[in-house]
């Protein structure tokens, strides 16, 4: 048994991956060609759910996502956006704690903003990138 790949007790017969195709035996709960998570079982525990939302949120983040699923990216990370700068901002004209204790909040208030955007933004460029039909090499055509 690989160590990545959780495997289900009753293999009956192959399955193919719905990201990469792949032809897999239906024992597994992800693929293990590519990670994608396979079957019903793949989100009752809690170590299998991270790696599932993990990998749906990486392949946002590197392919063109449906319209869903850029909504959801956006309602999920532009409050976060929007509460840390505020939150940074706040300790900033308010100065509400000890210097240490601001220095700390401040900052991660800022890298949180700065990750949900960042993450906003590769997924919102992926899903405006105009899609080209494949063109043949330079070195091909004459």
């Amino acid at each position: 048994m690989e160590r990545d790949s959780y495997r289900l007790d009753n293999p009956t017969e192959d399955v193919f991956c719905p990201s990469c195709s792949s032809s897999i035996d239906q024992k597994y709960t992800f693929c293990p060609t590519c990670g994608a998570p396979i079957g019903p079982l793949t989100n009752l525990d809690p170590v299998q759910t991270i790696r599932a939302e993990g990998f749906l949120l990486q392949k946002a983040t590197e392919t063109r996502p449906k319209v869903i699923v850029l909504v959801g990216i956006w309602i999920l990370n532009f409050p976060v956006v929007v509460v840390a700068v505020w939150l940074s901002i706040s300790i900033v004209i308010n100065r509400v704690g000890p210097g240490a204790a601001d220095f700390v909040f401040f900052w991660s208030g800022v890298l949180i903003a700065y990750i949900a955007a960042v993450f906003l933004f590769k997924v919102t460029r992926n899903y405006l990138k105009p899609t080209n039909p494949e063109r043949p090499h330079p070195q091909t055509t004459k």
